[in-house]
């Protein structure tokens, strides 16, 4: 089985609300644990960072279903590609704190992305300072 990782950010549209984000959360959270993705989905601010990784035809399709949902726009891709193994031991779906300040105090996210090349970390390190500030 050849596995895949994803990695985007993108915009909510506008006419979300945080209630409906929260079930997108929930519901990914869920749908991912069942079909074997492992990863994180992260909302703040009305944007969304997520990186996905499973089987290469598993995520293709979903990446193609979360292009073409309209609860999404302005998705940037920042990575796609073969992955050895799993970096991710599971899947989560959560609200970054609108409370911090700075990303570096909130341990737990900076944490599940060491396991990225250093390329990849500094990327998704600079994303998700936006997301805080």
């Amino acid at each position: 089985m050849e596995r895949w990782a994803i990695c985007y950010v993108s915009t909510a549209s506008p006419y979300i609300e945080e209630k409906d984000i929260d079930s997108v959360l929930s519901y990914t959270e869920n749908w991912n644990i069942d079909h074997s993705i492992t990863g994180i989905l992260l909302s703040s601010e009305g944007n969304f960072f997520q990186v996905i990784e499973g089987e290469r035809s598993i995520i293709k399709e979903l990446f193609d279903n979360i292009a073409k949902d309209s609860r999404h726009r302005n998705l940037i891709k920042i990575f796609n590609k073969e992955i050895k193994n799993t970096e991710f031991n599971s899947y989560e779906a959560t609200f970054l704190s609108k409370r911090t300040s700075n990303l570096s105090q909130d341990i737990s996210y900076l944490d599940y992305i060491k396991c990225l090349d250093s390329a990849s970390q500094n990327t998704v390190k600079n994303i998700l300072k936006a997301f805080v500030d």
